[in-house]
């Protein structure tokens, strides 16, 4: 065998994640790692032992995750999510070096102390990891190798939505998924949402998250909660007409990664989204959806959607193939792989 048919050599990499259903850990490291493992990336994700201490201060907080620090001893790259505790300072450079610090969130704003100590924890890295060019900006300051990696879809999972029956046909399902600490952006366009549903046959609110939303404006029998589950999510994201994201315009949503949107583009649903950081990016990639700022642009903006079925569908499936082409797992594992791999000299 000569040297261009030799195997790479494989590395190992410890992943230190928040827990078991915290969507920055499945969706910017678990998600991957299969595919990595195709790479010659062999990944061991190491738990926290409790995630019940979210409210514990910092240093509390960093000790249920302690026992990554020692576990991945015997890896060739320590790969984190967020640190150990977001905006503050623990036990980041007594971890094996080299170091990747994986960001999907403006995570310096975070702490009682507007995350004073995330200079110093990028500047404790080998490497950043961040979902946007925004978080690409903030931590180039600190650390010299930055690299933008966007949170990718799995389009195992993620799958085109079915054509609807045509009792589904009747209806128009507004869609929204995410966690009920970002609710108060539903409670920014709910004016239109009930101006909306209420002068139009067919149309109803679906949410899905931790708990329900407490709306003021909207009646009962027009908005349906299911609580999520990794088991429900693709099966409530096909039962959507089209999927949504308000968000307001300031520091913490610019440095959001998009991926609502994404989720929803992933199974083929046309969006309506605030155009903010990086919202505004994927949007500019193709016609894929709609923008909207006020009051009066989110209810224009359900209104041609509900008249032109055929203007979803082909927003829909355009979104489908901006994920395929840019936020697909495949492609996203192969550009982690070529990044560990450089960081361990291999």
């Amino acid at each position: 065998m000569n040297d261009a048919e030799q195997p790479a050599e494989e590395i190992t990499v410890a992943a230190l994640t928040a827990g078991t259903n915290i969507p920055s850990s499945r969706f910017r490291m678990r998600q991957y790692i299969s595919r990595l493992a195709e790479h010659g990336v062999n990944v061991r994700e190491h738990l926290p032992f409790s995630v019940k201490t979210r409210y514990f201060p910092g240093p509390f907080k960093a000790m249920v995750k302690f026992g990554g620090l020692f576990r991945s001893r015997d890896s060739d790259l320590v790969w984190i999510s967020r640190g150990f505790v977001e905006g503050y300072e623990t036990f980041e450079r007594l971890l094996k070096r080299p170091r990747v610090l994986d960001v999907d969130d403006a995570v310096w704003l975070r702490g009682p102390f507007g995350g004073i100590s995330m200079p110093d924890i990028a500047r404790a890295m080998d490497a950043v990891v961040a979902g946007n060019s925004y978080l690409a900006e903030y931590f180039g300051r600190y650390c010299k190798n930055v690299h933008i990696i966007p949170t990718a879809i799995d389009l195992d999972r993620y799958t085109l939505r079915p054509e609807p029956t045509n009792e589904e046909g009747e209806k128009f399902v507004i869609g929204w998924t995410g966690s009920s600490s970002n609710f108060k952006y539903l409670d920014s366009i709910e004016p239109a949402l009930a101006r909306f549903i209420e002068g139009h046959d067919g149309a109803e609110l679906v949410l899905t998250a931790d708990r329900p939303w407490e709306y003021k404006l909207l009646a009962d029998e027009k908005v349906k909660f299911v609580r999520w589950s990794v088991e429900d999510e693709i099966r409530v994201l096909h039962s959507m007409s089209v999927g949504i994201m308000p968000l307001a315009d300031d520091k913490w949503t610019r440095g959001k990664c998009a991926f609502k949107m994404l989720q929803y583009m992933g199974v083929g649903l046309p969006v309506i989204v605030s155009p903010v950081g990086m919202n505004r990016d994927v949007l500019d990639k193709g016609e894929i959806g709609l923008a909207a700022s006020t009051e009066e642009e989110w209810y224009d903006a359900l209104v041609s959607l509900y008249k032109d079925k055929s203007l979803g569908l082909k927003l829909g499936l355009a979104g489908r193939k901006v994920v395929e082409q840019f936020y697909n797992a495949d492609i996203i594992a192969s550009e982690l792989a070529d990044i560990f791999k450089s960081l361990a000299g291999r």
